[in-house]
């Protein structure tokens, strides 16, 4: 399955559901959504997707929005070398379909200070360490193609 934006939004939620379910964080219900959002945005530029490779190569190569849909343009050596060079900008750190520009480490420090930081969250109940490794735990464990 390849990965898109709406997955990186889903790993969000996941996030966000193990860190209340292990009860290390207390927010109010009804701003669920508030917070996923947030984290979204927050981490959002940090993790790219299949659609991004795929998106930022046909831009490279200038492809007009009619050649998208046509598999064989997608299997033509110009495009797998674009890709490539895109895809080596996007750095080594990759795991199920996700493009990391920072460690997951990193990822799960903004996270743990945000948790820590915003209005949003009631209480937060484990210590910085203890969340960022929640965090890199789920991300690790984050499968998209065991969504569906």
């Amino acid at each position: 399955m390849a990965t898109t934006r709406e997955t990186v939004k889903l790993l969000c939620k996941s996030i966000l559901t193990r860190l209340e379910n292990k009860k290390s964080i207390m927010y109010p219900p009804r701003l669920r959504q508030i917070v996923q959002d947030e984290i979204y945005t927050l981490i959002g530029t940090f993790i790219m997707t299949d659609e991004d490779l795929r998106d930022k190569t046909l831009a490279k190569m200038g492809a007009r929005a009619d050649l998208l849909q046509d598999s064989q343009f997608t299997e033509s050596d110009q495009y797998k070398a674009a890709r490539a060079v895109v895809r080596a900008s996007f750095g080594d750190d990759v795991l199920n379909g996700f493009y990391y520009l920072k460690s997951m480490k990193e990822i799960a420090g903004i996270i743990a200070k945000y948790m820590m930081r915003s209005s949003h969250i009631d209480d937060v109940f484990d210590s910085d360490e203890d969340m960022e490794r929640q965090v890199v735990e789920t991300m690790q464990k984050f499968n998209p193609a065991e969504l569906h």
